[in-house]
C-alpha cells in the first residue's frame, strides 16, 4: 500500500482499481456494487476503471461500516449516502457559525 493513498496530495489525483482495493479492504464484488448504485464515480483508465483519489477515503469509511455492523454493499450505500450529506450539513452549519457575532 503506498504512502501516497493514505495521504493524496489533492483528491482529484487518479487512483486505479487494483491501488483502491488494497488501500481500502473492499472486495472487488462490493467495489462493483458500490459503482453500480452510484455511490463512487468511475473514470476510464488505462487499465479498467480509475478513481478520484477522494474515494479511497470513502472505501474505507465502507470498510469499516461492513465490519462494525454487518453491512452489505446496499447497507453501505445507503449509510455512505447519508453520512456524506451529514458531513456537508456540519461543514454548513460551521461555516455559518463563523458568521455570527461574538
Amino acid at each position: 500500500m503506498s504512502d501516497d493513498l493514505l495521504n493524496p496530495a489533492d483528491a482529484e489525483s487518479p487512483v486505479e482499481t487494483v491501488e483502491l482495493l488494497t488501500a481500502s479492504g473492499l472486495a472487488h464484488e462490493e467495489l462493483v456494487e458500490l459503482v453500480e448504485f452510484g455511490v463512487f464515480e468511475t473514470r476510464q483508465g488505462a487499465a479498467g476503471w480509475s478513481f478520484h483519489s477522494r474515494v479511497v477515503h470513502q472505501a474505507r469509511r465502507a470498510v469499516k461500516l461492513r465490519d462494525a455492523f454487518g453491512l452489505n454493499p446496499p447497507g453501505m450505500a445507503l449509510a455512505l449516502t447519508y453520512l456524506e450529506k451529514i458531513d456537508a450539513l456540519e461543514q454548513r452549519l460551521r461555516e455559518l457559525e463563523c458568521l455570527l457575532p461574538r
